[in-house]
């Protein structure tokens, strides 16, 4: 979902040429991103998760050719970017580097998948994705290795 957000009303022109460059990429419109465009008295925000890296990409890309000299701030947060932050995380930790993990991310939704070497390392692993930026819930699928 594509949403505007206008602060004033001097800047909903900007905004919603914005708006029609986003809507016109069928890649944003038809996948599950929820992007909120917000526009204030300088400068434009794209707020909100994405599913990939390219997506963010494209979604920022549209909107700077909309631009006419407003600065852009892109906050997008895309699940597969989150998903090798959680992975690097999770392995440069020394308390958790040998865990054999599959992380996936649906925005903000992490699934941990795979195997432990104790229950100590499952709740070190919890906590460590559970602090991480933009994790809103996480399901624990981990199981304990023989």
């Amino acid at each position: 979902m594509i949403k505007l957000s206008v602060k004033d009303e001097s800047t909903s022109a900007a905004a919603d040429q914005i708006f029609s460059q986003l809507w016109s990429e069928q890649g944003l419109r038809t996948t599950t991103a929820d992007i909120e465009i917000v526009a204030t008295q300088d400068a434009v925000a794209l707020n909100g998760r994405v599913r990939t890296g390219l997506l963010r990409r494209m979604a920022d890309r549209l909107a700077r050719s909309s631009l006419n000299g407003w600065q852009l701030h892109n906050n997008l947060v895309a699940d597969d970017q989150m998903a090798m932050d959680l992975a690097a995380r999770l392995a440069s930790d020394a308390r958790t580097a040998d865990a054999n993990l599959r992380i996936e991310v649906y925005f903000g939704s992490v699934v941990l998948v795979g195997a432990v070497q104790s229950d100590a390392q499952r709740a070190v692993v919890l906590e460590l994705v559970r602090q991480a930026p933009h994790v809103t819930r996480v399901e624990d699928h981990l199981t304990l290795a023989r």
